[in-house]
């Protein structure tokens, strides 16, 4: 028997694809958040000392999930911070489609403490997959690495 809510990796030429699970759509995402970011670093080295709320938007649940990924690779570059702590309080539907609202903790990038792996060029539609039923939602997508 699986655990209630986890990710693993599955082996792709080049890049790595991930599977993720959960009861909640809601959870399921903040688990593919985690298992992108282990991709990058062991999240276990980063402290969640800052917080930044987050926003994405999509038409339908797959951009949703290429939104929040590529959102989160970004935020790395962007505040030039790692995060290691993920909560998405919503997915509801708006005019335009979806929109999550969530928050993510980290702390600022030290290469001597933070244990780094690979790189992320960015969150794909490749080999996506989102299979909801009543105790669990499922996520597969590819990182291209």
């Amino acid at each position: 028997m699986t655990a209630e809510r986890g990710f693993k990796y599955h082996d792709h030429t080049a890049d790595i694809t991930i599977e993720c699970w959960a009861p909640t759509l809601e959870e399921a995402f903040e688990e593919a958040a985690l298992g992108a970011l282990e991709v990058i670093l062991d999240t276990f080295t980063v402290q969640p000392i800052n917080s930044h709320d987050i926003s994405v938007n999509g038409i339908d649940l797959e951009e949703l999930l290429v939104e929040w990924i590529g959102h989160l690779i970004a935020l790395i570059d962007i505040n030039s911070q790692f995060y290691s702590k993920f909560e998405v309080n919503e997915i509801s539907k708006n005019a335009k489609g979806l929109v999550l609202k969530g928050r993510v903790w980290g702390e600022d990038i030290d290469l001597e403490s933070h244990d780094t792996r690979t790189e992320v060029k960015a969150m794909t539609y490749a080999d996506m997959s989102i299979e909801q039923d009543v105790e669990r939602v499922t996520l597969r997508f590819t990182l291209d690495l």
